[in-house]
């Protein structure tokens, strides 16, 4: 290795591998900057050894590291780095499944299907479960975004069945949560529909995965989501005596580390909680505790949540001046949000495209 920790030009390939498998567990973890340091690693020990293709896993890795930290553009340009340096079907179905995550983050839900579908493809043909199992994760996620909820359960359900058995226990509970978001979602769409009763049963099966899930040991990030993720849907369930140790767990398990989403995330739904059960001291301490998080531009997406729990807990406390003044402050971050999406997805479609055009899109 040289000074500057990069490595030399006859770095091993093994080196570059070992680099984006780190990486990949990183970004697995949710920790974002351990993920974009392997990854930059690995990409400069590549390029010193003129095996560009070398990179591609690490550079699917540090998509997903963009895609947590609301990086959305660089995601985009990440994973499709990735997918013109990939060359056998291990490294294009991670590329295709980053590149769905980052499409998807900036609804171009056209280009997203794509690239899970390809993902997909080359899942099956490599004959990797977990990677398979992702694919369909991906394919869920477009599925939900698109409100076509039977078909993201059953693309759901696919993946854990999948990873049945699976050493991966890591991956086994985001399957299990992520199946719990499913059956949550479509429990809030069938709400909207004014199906209460079906809404309610949707939940309870959220609930019970969400708990399964909990059950796993994992890395603490996806403890943080899946006990988080519990407490919320039993709060819809008009739980929330019995939500509240799930979300003082998923408070507790964030480390100074986390993802500044994981923290303003958790905090939010305890508040929410909080005010369900008339802890008026709690949701304030847990409100401010959130926006002081949502100051950072990481957690840009839960601003207006912010805004609005701290329009409700003014509400609570008869102080109807700031609560016009948060509902403002919601409408406006709510609107500056769909701005940002919008300038992202398109410069994201015109990456596409090139890529396109390039003759990149080919198996």
């Amino acid at each position: 290795m040289t000074d500057d920790g990069i490595g030399s030009p006859d770095e091993p390939i093994e080196a570059v591998r070992r680099a984006a498998g780190r990486a990949l567990v990183h970004a697995s973890a949710y920790r974002a900057r351990e993920t974009l340091d392997q990854a930059q690693l690995a990409a400069a020990m590549a390029r010193r050894l003129g095996r560009l293709d070398e990179s591609a896993s690490a550079l699917a890795a540090a998509s997903l590291a963009h895609y947590f930290q609301a990086d959305l553009v660089e995601a985009v340009v990440s994973s499709l780095d990735a997918l013109r340096r990939a060359r056998d079907d291990t490294q294009l179905a991670r590329a295709a499944f980053a590149a769905s995550l980052a499409f998807l983050a900036v609804e171009a839900r056209d280009i997203a299907r794509q690239c899970a579908r390809r993902s997909h493809e080359h899942a099956l043909a490599a004959a990797d479960a977990a990677l398979l199992a992702r694919a369909h994760f991906a394919l869920g996620f477009e599925a939900t975004d698109s409100g076509q909820h039977d078909l993201a359960l059953a693309q759901l359900r696919t993946a854990v069945r999948l990873l049945r058995g699976h050493a991966n226990r890591g991956l086994v509970m985001k399957a299990l949560g992520n199946l719990g978001r499913a059956y949550r979602d479509r429990g809030d769409a069938l709400e909207a529909a004014g199906q209460a009763a079906r809404a309610r049963r949707s939940w309870r099966q959220a609930a019970r995965l969400f708990a399964m899930a909990a059950r796993i040991p994992a890395p603490g990030g996806d403890r943080v989501i899946v006990n988080g993720s519990l407490a919320a849907v039993l709060e819809r369930l008009g739980e929330a005596a019995r939500a509240a140790p799930f979300a003082d767990e998923a408070v507790a398990l964030l480390v100074s580390e986390s993802l500044p989403w994981l923290g303003a995330e958790a905090h939010l739904k305890r508040a929410s909680l909080r005010l369900a059960l008339d802890d008026l001291v709690g949701a304030a301490e847990d409100l401010e505790t959130a926006s002081a998080i949502c100051r950072d531009d990481r957690a840009v997406p839960s601003r207006a949540d912010c805004h609005r729990l701290n329009a409700e807990l003014a509400a609570r406390l008869g102080r109807r001046d700031k609560e016009a003044v948060f509902r403002a402050y919601a409408r406006t971050a709510r609107l500056r949000r769909e701005e940002e999406v919008e300038a992202a997805r398109r410069q994201a479609t015109a990456l596409w495209e090139r890529f396109s055009e390039s003759g990149a899109t080919g198996p």
